[in-house]
């Protein structure tokens, strides 16, 4: 409370009171946008309006239905394009935008194969993955990049009757079912 910056003597004055207690709501909403700007200067933990100055400034037109975390991840992933690029580096990028667990990698080297699969619950980073992939791997390296849906052979641990209520779709982006709990 503002009241109490003041000497003792002043605390006591009417006139004082009122104006620290009109002035009080002003100094809150201060210290709220002070703390907004300072979030603005990182990235992930900017507003909206922060997210759209960085997006202005990568030069990004984000779609009407990507989320702020994802616009967010996706101004990182041209942030973090710095060169040379190696395996060890696409690792680093890979686990910034989808965290370490949130795909799996295998190069086969003799075949010039990527393989690149996303977790179920990442699929709506692809196209940042798909954009990065395409920056840093080398052009005589073949991509394959996929989202890790659910699959037939994911369905032998169920019983028919359990599974036959949902429709395919639900099957395939089934969090459940990936994980044997119907």
């Amino acid at each position: 409370m503002l009241l109490n910056y003041l000497p003792k003597f002043m605390q006591d004055i009417e006139e004082i009171k009122k104006i620290m207690d009109i002035s009080q709501p002003e100094i809150v909403n201060i210290e709220e946008n002070i703390e907004l700007i300072l979030k603005d200067f990182f990235v992930i933990d900017s507003s909206e309006e922060g997210t759209k100055h960085y997006e202005k400034i990568v030069q990004i037109i984000p779609k009407l239905t990507d989320s702020l975390e994802k616009r967010q991840y996706d101004i990182l992933a041209i942030y973090n394009q710095t060169l040379p690029f190696t395996f060890e580096t696409l690792i680093e990028k890979l686990n910034a935008i989808c965290g370490e667990d949130g795909y799996s990698i295998q190069l086969l080297y003799d075949k010039f194969i990527l393989n690149v699969k996303l977790i179920l619950e990442k699929k709506e980073l692809f196209v940042t993955v798909k954009n990065l992939l395409e920056w840093i791997v080398p052009v005589n390296l073949i991509i394959n990049l996929s989202i890790d849906y659910n699959v037939w052979k994911d369905l032998y641990k169920h019983k028919w009757g359990d599974i036959k209520k949902y429709r395919w779709n639900e099957i395939k982006e089934s969090k459940e079912i990936k994980n044997k709990v119907i």
